[in-house]
Formats: structure tokens, C-alpha cells, sequence
């Protein structure tokens, strides 16, 4: 996990910097491909089309799947890293907080101050609050 969350914590500090400097045609851009990217994740998870090749109408299923609580545990620590993220590379409220808005209509957005990845991954950080494996 520590491995994912560095990689992510660098491509967010990185992407910054980058977006800092985009126009409003460019942010835009990268707004869609979040969401884009949100809702495949969030569709992918129903396995509509697992059903669907099984043979199941995949409507009559969904209800359940839905519902299920292990699903929603899942898209809450999913989305819990995805909406921090995003709102730190400043995406949720650029161009009328377009982004902002297609998070709130997921029921997503409430995970925006939650704790991003980059401070997730100092708790990660090997030998931080833990005592050294070499007596010395």
C-alpha cells in the first residue's frame, strides 16, 4: 500500500505544478477525464456486464448490488481518495466548479476534506513513529 500511496502522493504534488499554470479549456479537460475515469469506477464495480454474460438481465440484479454494504464500504474508501485528490490539484472548482458539481450528483463529494493521499502515505513512510530494528 505504502508503494501505491507514494506514487500517488508524487503525481499529485507533480500535477499541481502543472496544473497551476493550464487555462480554463485545458483544466476543463482534465475535469472530464476525472469524472470520466470516477464513473467507470464506480459502473465497473456493479458488474453490469458480468450479469449481462452470465445471462442475468443486470436491471433486475442491480437493486441488489446496490444495496449491497460491502459495495458501498468499497466506493467509500474508493472515493475517499479520488475527491481529496482531485480538489488538491484544484480541479473540483475551476470553471464553475464543474467537477464539484458531477460529485455532488454521484453523492461523492462529501469525501473533499478527507485525508489525500499524501498524508496517507507519511503514516506509510517507512521508520516514522516506529523505532529503529537496529539496537543501537
Amino acid at each position: 500500500m505504502s508503494d501505491e500511496a507514494r506514487h500517488v502522493a508524487f503525481g499529485v504534488l507533480s500535477l499541481k505544478e502543472v496544473y497551476e499554470g493550464m487555462d480554463d479549456r485545458e483544466i476543463k479537460d482534465r475535469q472530464e477525464f476525472a469524472f470520466e475515469a470516477a464513473v467507470r469506477m464506480r459502473d465497473r464495480f456493479l458488474s453490469q456486464e458480468v450479469w449481462e454474460r452470465m445471462g442475468i438481465d443486470a436491471r433486475q440484479v442491480l437493486p441488489i448490488v446496490i444495496n449491497d454494504p460491502t459495495r458501498a464500504v468499497f466506493q467509500q474508501m474508493l472515493f475517499s481518495k479520488i475527491v481529496p485528490n482531485c480538489k488538491k490539484l484544484g480541479l473540483l472548482d475551476r470553471n464553475d466548479a464543474w467537477l464539484r458539481r458531477r460529485f455532488q450528483e454521484m453523492n461523492v463529494i462529501q469525501f473533499e476534506d478527507w485525508e489525500g493521499t499524501g498524508e496517507e502515505y507519511l503514516k506509510f513512510e517507512l521508520g516514522k513513529d516506529a523505532p529503529s530494528p537496529i539496537a543501537g
